[in-house]
């Protein structure tokens, strides 16, 4: 019998990093507000998380498993919170606005559903399901990146010719988006350069095609993503600015506010918990970026826990700053009802 080969401790770690650490297993977490007999490790702004359901529960959200969670590892300061906000569709909304695409451009502002939105305009709003939201933000994310048909069909599971189709639909139904990246393609092959709304260039030069006018397959992807990303890399550092200057280094909050880290579009405070309600409001404020000459604002989500690695999603009330968990209401039957 052949041994099994053994991982050095250091490559196993190695191979781990803040942003793709070993995936937990997401499971159903109870909401009841919390009293004496409550879990410290897992209440929240008075709010206790629990696996099992107690008859006082009145939500369930989702999250990972703390057995099996890298990022657990990550505490804030003591008798703080881990709040963390993201910004929400960051890449969509901002190439809805760069684009001007009229149907995006209403779901946003509506609030509406921009995955499920996608999903009717190629499978219509008759035969909408779950699933097929699924494979629209598949194709949304897709898209972005300037996958083609045979990266899509890899995703999804389906041939060639039926992701074909469905990017041929795609772009049917929402010409601004296609017009955009394709005018994109044709600067970056006229110029070999590629400069985003604030500026910011890149060079193609090493995409150059050795047989002909133009830029490679590759360069072609970049052309499509560059000025996506890079624009969101921007926002990003902006906020930061903003948060570091009015809030982290505010006299007002110093002693009780601490920066933690960033990934890719979220920032991550350690917030004194007398002060949580405050800070995240702020932090929605200052993050909040307007692309000008645009109509859909870049907003961030909110996330707070006791640890990096377990975070649920609240809402606030922007007048009353008060937080709540975002979550989704237990469907009882009335044999389980204690009355």
């Amino acid at each position: 019998m052949a041994k099994k080969k053994k991982q050095k401790v250091d490559d196993f770690f190695a191979s781990m990093n803040m942003q793709n650490p070993p995936r937990p297993r997401h499971i159903n977490w109870y909401i009841r507000n919390a009293d004496e007999t409550s879990n410290p490790k897992y209440t929240i702004l008075g709010y206790e998380f629990t696996m099992s359901e107690e008859v006082d529960s009145f939500g369930v959200t989702e999250g990972p498993d703390p057995n099996y969670n890298f990022r657990a590892c990550l505490l804030p300061e003591e008798n703080a919170y881990w709040v963390s906000r993201d910004f929400s569709g960051q890449e969509l909304r901002i190439l809805t606005n760069l684009a001007n695409e009229p149907i995006w451009v209403n779901t946003f502002l509506s609030g509406g559903d921009i995955h499920g939105e996608t999903a009717k305009l190629l499978w219509g709003e008759e035969n909408f399901s779950v699933d097929l939201r699924k494979r629209a933000k598949a194709i949304n994310f897709g898209i972005v990146y300037g996958i083609g048909p045979v990266g899509l069909s890899k995703r999804l599971n389906i041939t060639g010719e039926e992701a074909q189709l469905y990017i041929d639909k795609y772009f049917e139904k929402l010409p601004n988006i296609e017009a955009y990246l394709n005018n994109n393609v044709k600067i970056a092959s006229r110029n070999m350069s590629l400069s985003n709304y604030y500026g910011r260039p890149r060079r193609f030069s090493k995409y150059k095609n050795n047989y002909g006018s133009g830029i490679s397959s590759r360069g072609e992807n970049i052309a499509y993503n560059f000025p996506i990303q890079s624009l969101g890399a921007d926002i990003t550092k902006l906020a930061l600015i903003k948060v570091y200057y009015n809030i982290i280094d505010n006299p007002k909050y110093i002693g009780k506010v601490y920066f933690l880290n960033t990934i890719h579009d979220e920032i991550n405070l350690s917030v004194d918990k007398d002060i949580v309600e405050e800070v995240v409001y702020l932090m929605g404020q200052e993050m909040e970026h307007n692309i000008p000459g645009t109509k859909v604002p870049i907003i961030s989500e909110i996330a707070v826990g006791n640890s990096m690695g377990l975070l649920f999603d609240f809402e606030q009330d922007l007048e009353t700053k008060k937080l709540t968990p975002i979550y989704k209401p237990i469907e009882r039957s009335i044999e389980d009802l204690p009355f």
